[in-house]
């Protein structure tokens, strides 16, 4: 009797564990490092979010080819020269929401620096929604750009989160 009794609460705790996890697949991430002279944005719909409202950890996760430009080629440079996706295929966000600022470990390119940026972090009637707008500096980041289209890129790429994030079940 004993042993049931102990199941049943610890599936009652597990399910209020997992009732304060909140998850999409389809968040909205873009970015801008265009400048005067050129329009150099794309966005993704496809990052991955979670977010747990017992601990405040949130992790955002993006695959750098999962990136649309309005050019092809533009694309393709991002995903070659600037990138490397194939060497390092993702960026992440690893940290804790608290106090209006998303605080943790950003990681991109194959380097991770704690980075602290203002955000909104709102429950919703379906579950949570979280914004960010940043900016960070590509060089920290190893992502050299050629003098040759300097004048193009801005060395500061402007990096916008949006995420609806629902109940994990």
């Amino acid at each position: 009797m004993k042993f049931f009794h102990l199941l049943f609460i610890s599936l009652l705790l597990s399910t209020a564990v997992s009732a304060q996890q909140f998850l999409t697949r389809e968040g909205s991430l873009s970015f801008d490092a265009g400048s005067p002279l050129e329009d150099i944005m794309a966005e993704t719909k496809s990052a991955t979010a979670v977010y747990d409202a017992a601990t405040g950890k949130i992790g955002v996760q993006v695959l750098m080819t999962s990136f649309n430009f309005k050019r092809a080629l533009m694309q393709e440079h991002f995903n070659e020269n600037y990138v490397e996706s194939v060497k390092y295929p993702k960026a992440s966000f690893k940290g804790f929401y608290t106090d209006g600022f998303a605080q943790g470990e950003l990681t991109m390119h194959g380097v991770t620096k704690s980075v602290q940026v203002p955000a909104v972090l709102a429950e919703t009637k379906d579950g949570m929604e979280f914004k960010t707008t940043f900016k960070v500096n590509l060089s920290e980041y190893d992502v050299s750009i050629p003098k040759t289209v300097s004048d193009k890129i801005d060395p500061y790429a402007t990096i916008t989160v949006f995420c609806v994030m629902k109940k994990r079940p």
